[in-house]
């Protein structure tokens, strides 16, 4: 798919900064809905076929992280871009579903590649692969997962942590190697906030993380997808 199907909102209220990313995301092809205020991006989000999001934490007419919050509900990749640099909020903004975070001041060309990175994401396997385990199926072409035969929505991030464990079944992943396939080593997402999106990714899978069915805590070594694969 090139970069002219992919639509990104980007909700922005200072001018200079998002007259700036705008110019570049349309310099690659990008479609760009650029908004100023919540309420408006939220009728966005609303009615309008949206793959990515960009949005800013504080804006007028509202908060970002609502926004956030109706961007997960429609399945959408959400960046969230906020002025605030302490982790307790980055991992905030995780736990309600977020896939990156960007703190201020940042480069256009950074975040540039953090679209590009996440949308390749979200748009992983688009051939017709499908991962089969015991309770637990993976459509890659259509990055949808079925938990016990219902479906589960997840975010890009969590899908693409799930998938590269499955891939690796029975191989223990460290953080740095689940860095480097799902954030493409980014230094801003630190282990705290990998283990955070671990902690949601087995909430909608169910686990019991003391008799964990899928995904297992090694000590001092990382994670293990531990799914009895089922072969077709």
């Amino acid at each position: 798919m090139s970069t002219e199907s992919y639509s990104i909102l980007y909700v922005e209220d200072d001018k200079s900064s998002s007259e700036i990313f705008v110019l570049y995301l349309q310099k690659q092809g990008y479609r760009v809905l650029h908004f100023d205020n919540a309420p408006v991006a939220a009728k966005a989000l609303s009615n309008l076929k949206i793959d990515l999001a960009i949005l800013d934490v504080m804006l007028p007419g509202g908060d970002g992280r609502d926004l956030l919050r109706q961007a997960v509900d429609k399945n959408i990749p959400s960046i969230m871009v906020t002025a605030r640099v302490d982790e307790e909020d980055r991992l905030e903004g995780f736990d309600l579903g977020a896939d990156d975070y960007v703190c201020k001041p940042y480069s256009p060309r950074e975040l540039l590649s953090r679209v590009a990175a996440l949308l390749k994401r979200s748009k992983r396997g688009q051939q017709s692969d499908r991962l089969r385990f015991e309770g637990l199926e993976i459509d890659l072409a259509e990055r949808q997962v079925f938990c016990d035969g219902a479906q589960i929505k997840l975010t890009a991030v969590e899908f693409a942590l799930l998938t590269a464990l499955a891939e690796a079944s029975n191989r223990v992943l460290n953080r740095e190697q689940l860095l480097d396939k799902v954030w493409n080593a980014h230094a801003e997402i630190t282990d705290r906030a990998i283990d955070t999106h671990i902690t949601n990714l087995r909430r909608k899978l169910g686990e019991n993380r003391r008799s964990p069915r899928f995904i297992a805590t090694r000590y001092a070594q990382g994670y293990q997808f531990i799914g009895r694969r089922i072969l077709s």
